[in-house]
């Protein structure tokens, strides 16, 4: 692989996009897109608000976990999984306002002293086996940077990183399916790879395989943002294959509330892909409050790829 700005760019697009997401989206969180309407109008800009009171710019547990696990990736070179766990236990220390049922309750069994290669399946217990959600999806984004050459490599750690808070496998192969199309959109190739990215997963699951086909031809009033894995994989790429612009993808996710910061972020990811850093609104990007760590982590992600 060559040198390439452009792709350079779209690996710095795909991680700041997802915090500009889930910043976006923060404060339609819980609402209801009648609710958004009512309390907001149309969001457009970074207001910041909502149930976690943030400040405009800020973002929660989507960005701090793909931040960790970018650094983690950038240092080792490859993905380590008893490294990231212990990266997520440090960040859950530190109280942060935003922590999904699912990883609070991994994180507390792996500080309880549950092996980290067993904690999300101890969860999963306790839990009585939760519906897959979308915690993993909204976070894995940086597999795709690091391994963006090597498909084989990308899906295995993908489905070990799913594997750390979300013991079922339906979360895991929606971060395969998200990482193989953040490569094809990185080459300008969403619309096109999409129904090869489907059929590769078939066998694995048909339930997203089948969410990824839906996609390419769902009605607005079809999507959600609901956290279920599924649910939040089919509205990103929807949005995606929808829009013309950066902009108009994330508007069009956020504005539909519900879980808005998770699938903001997980459209975010998608759409910085496709668009790269340059088609972020730079009105966006001077309030986000982690861009700069972001943009560094994804450079060295970049330079370990042979971009």
């Amino acid at each position: 692989m060559t040198s390439s700005p452009d792709l350079r760019d779209r690996f710095r697009g795909a991680l700041i996009g997802l915090a500009v997401g889930e910043a976006l989206g923060a404060p339609a969180e819980f609402l209801s897109a009648a609710q958004v309407v009512e309390r907001y109008g149309v969001i457009v800009d970074m207001v910041g608000g909502g149930c976690h009171e943030l400040t405009p710019g800020q973002t929660t547990d989507a960005t701090d976990m793909a931040l960790r696990l970018a650094e983690s990736l950038a240092e080792h070179g490859a993905h380590d999984p008893e490294d990231v766990m212990r990266r997520y236990r440090d960040w859950f220390e530190q109280r942060p306002r935003d922590v999904s049922l699912t990883v609070r309750t991994v994180l507390l069994s792996y500080r309880a002293g549950t092996p980290w290669d067993l904690a999300s399946r101890r969860a999963w217990e306790i839990l009585g086996h939760p519906v897959a959600a979308n915690g993993s999806l909204m976070r894995c984004a940086p597999l795709a940077l690091l391994y963006y050459g090597d498909a084989g490599r990308r899906r295995k750690a993908s489905l070990d990183e799913s594997m750390l808070t979300h013991f079922d496998p339906l979360a895991g192969w929606a971060c395969v399916a998200l990482n193989d199309l953040l490569v094809a959109a990185m080459q300008d190739g969403l619309r096109e790879r999409l129904p090869a990215v489907a059929a590769s997963l078939e066998e694995e699951d048909r339930r997203i395989s089948a969410a990824l086909l839906e996609a390419e031809t769902a009605e607005p009033e079809e999507v959600q943002n609901s956290a279920f894995v599924v649910d939040s994989l089919r509205t990103a790429v929807w949005a995606n294959l929808r829009a013309a612009t950066f902009e108009e993808a994330l508007c069009t996710v956020v504005n539909l509330g519900d879980d808005a910061d998770t699938v903001g972020a997980i459209t975010g990811a998608l759409a910085g892909a496709v668009h790269g850093e340059a088609g972020i609104p730079a009105r966006w990007l001077a309030v986000l409050q982690l861009r700069e760590p972001l943009r560094a982590v994804a450079d060295r992600l970049a330079a370990l790829a042979g971009v």
